[in-house]
């Protein structure tokens, strides 16, 4: 208990206020510009690290322009794309990611444009900035096809954070209806006060690329209870604002049907995922998104920043990981 409480009320508002006002110094003046008359956001609850989007016009319409380009011959020769992954496993990669495939590269450009002005839509911003106190960086967009493809759940299927850093937004976002059948997201709804800091300790051992850092369900069930836990389920342009990084999620468990989903990762310069190069001409996950052409400074920051020479020259992003696992509270 004594552990808990230095982290809650000294620990924890110490790092916050390095991590906003010195490590992403930058990003906090931008987002304080960025703010500047605008007030349209989606409200996210402290603590709560999420929230549902059930009924947003804007979240329904890129469902619709996405979903209506996906068509059955489309996703037949994803399936047998999956196949043939499985065959071809890597053992220094992810053992167990035979059961979807991006398929963002493969949509028309008219498409990746359109999920693009979503994904830098102002509501979209503003809600990430107010969550997360600074200006973001994209780190990933995708469109995943989820497919029924084992019989127990396995890597990302298993309870976990995403072991990127100390904060993030991500956008999940139903392009196919989801239901029970078809993997829904699932998510701790009960309010997390350490945020990455707290951690169940019992994880997979000796555990294979992809499930490092996983907790089994049986392990996740001795700590929270099923009310606690809700899931991302509903008609197609439903969806989710989700911390990764503190809040516990699984997903992607197809029983019995196909599932489709969009994920706009929002985070900054000192996480470790997304590319490591500085300096990039081209938006990596779309390289026809090109720096030059990028006249907005807060749009040419959210798709090109990459943390300074300093923050680089110490690794922030390990140095970040490793104060996490340091200082982190075991349940």
């Amino acid at each position: 208990m004594l552990w808990y409480l230095f982290l809650r009320f000294l620990f924890i508002p110490i790092f916050d206020f390095i991590w906003v006002y010195i490590i992403n110094f930058q990003g906090r003046l931008l987002a304080l510009i960025y703010l500047f008359k605008k007030k349209n956001f989606y409200k996210i609850n402290k603590y709560e690290s999420s929230q549902l989007i059930e009924d947003s016009p804007e979240f329904q319409q890129i469902a619709k322009k996405v979903k209506n380009v996906i068509n059955d011959d489309f996703i037949n020769k994803l399936i047998e794309e999956l196949k043939l992954k499985k065959k071809q496993i890597d053992p220094s990669k992810n053992q167990f990611d035979n059961y979807r495939i991006g398929l963002f590269p493969l949509l028309p450009d008219d498409i990746k444009d359109e999920i693009m002005k979503f994904a830098l839509s102002e509501k979209n911003l503003v809600t990430a900035i107010k969550y997360l106190k600074v200006l973001p960086v994209i780190k990933k967009i995708t469109v995943y096809l989820n497919i029924p493809a084992n019989d127990k759940a396995q890597g990302a299927q298993l309870w976990h954070k995403d072991d990127f850093g100390y904060k993030s937004l991500d956008i999940f976002l139903a392009i196919s209806d989801i239901n029970m059948n078809n993997g829904p997201l699932s998510f701790l709804k009960t309010k997390n006060r350490l945020g990455v800091f707290c951690k169940i300790k019992n994880v997979i051992k000796n555990a294979l690329p992809g499930e490092r850092n996983k907790v089994t369900l049986e392990e996740f069930s001795k700590h929270y209870n099923q009310q606690d836990i809700g899931a991302l389920i509903g008609k197609s342009g439903t969806g989710i604002f989700i911390d990764s990084f503190t809040k516990y999620h699984k997903g992607g468990f197809c029983n019995s049907e196909n599932r489709i989903m969009l994920r706009v990762s929002y985070q900054t310069p000192d996480c470790s995922r997304g590319s490591n190069v500085a300096d990039l001409e081209e938006f990596p996950e779309y390289p026809k998104v090109k720096k030059k052409n990028i006249k907005n400074i807060f749009h040419k920051y959210i798709l090109f920043k990459y943390r300074n020479r300093f923050l680089s020259f110490i690794k922030i992003d390990k140095l970040t990981l490793f104060i996490i696992k340091i200082f982190h509270y075991k349940i």
